[in-house]
């Protein structure tokens, strides 16, 4: 019987390791690379930032909506024709009341200097006890009118009572109701009108002058 030799393992030469290890390790390298749309290595960071949308664009915050500029026309109206301190109630709920200048431009509030933007009529009566009531008319079109309506149904109350889409809200002490005849805008001011109901005998006058299809 012939004997075996034991088998040795083969000796790799060192000069050949540290070859492989170099090579392993440039591929283990390139392996944490991605390729730029340049051609260049990018990190991984970058390969990891969000795809575009659908549609191939990068999604970006929404600018948000901004709404048409209202549409309005000139109105000029004869105050004594709106309102008559004499008529109805309003001697036993403003005894004296007569009419006054209107207010300074640089005096309105955003309700009432709305309607002056829009070459509206603005106009003013005073009490013996030096409470004022003061009114405005304005005509927009539709859309400008639908505008507004939409932004008094997010921040006033709406008015049922007023025969038409009508709203009502105190700012500061004062009471401001708003109605939106066909056409038209109405504002009627206060510091008298605690609520809704206080502006109501002002308001059915106003609006009777106005008409559905509006005056003027």
């Amino acid at each position: 019987m012939s004997s075996r030799r034991p088998r040795t393992s083969a000796r790799v030469p060192p000069l050949f390791v540290a070859a492989s290890a170099l090579a392993l390790g440039a591929a283990a390298l390139t392996g944490c690379t991605t390729s730029a749309p340049g051609g260049g290595p990018s990190s991984s960071s970058a390969a990891a930032a969000p795809s575009p949308t659908a549609s191939g664009a990068t999604a970006t915050a929404d600018p948000g909506y901004t709404p048409p500029p209202l549409v309005s026309s000139p109105l000029a109206l004869d105050c004594a024709a709106l309102l008559d301190p004499a008529a109805g109630v309003l001697p036993t709920l403003w005894p004296g009341l007569a009419a006054a200048d209107a207010p300074d431009a640089d005096a309105l509030d955003d309700a009432l200097a709305q309607v002056a933007e829009a070459d509206g009529t603005v106009c003013d009566w005073v009490d013996a006890a030096g409470d004022h009531v003061t009114v405005g008319v304005a005509a927009y079109d539709e859309a400008s009118l639908t505008a507004i309506a939409n932004d008094l149904v997010a921040s006033s109350n709406s008015v049922p009572s007023y025969g038409v889409e009508g709203y009502f809200s105190l700012h500061g002490g004062t009471g401001v109701a708003r109605a939106l005849p066909t056409g038209r805008l109405v504002v009627a001011e206060s510091t008298t009108f605690a609520e809704p109901g206080s502006a109501e005998p002002v308001m059915s006058q106003v609006l009777a002058a106005v008409g559905e299809g509006g005056a003027g």
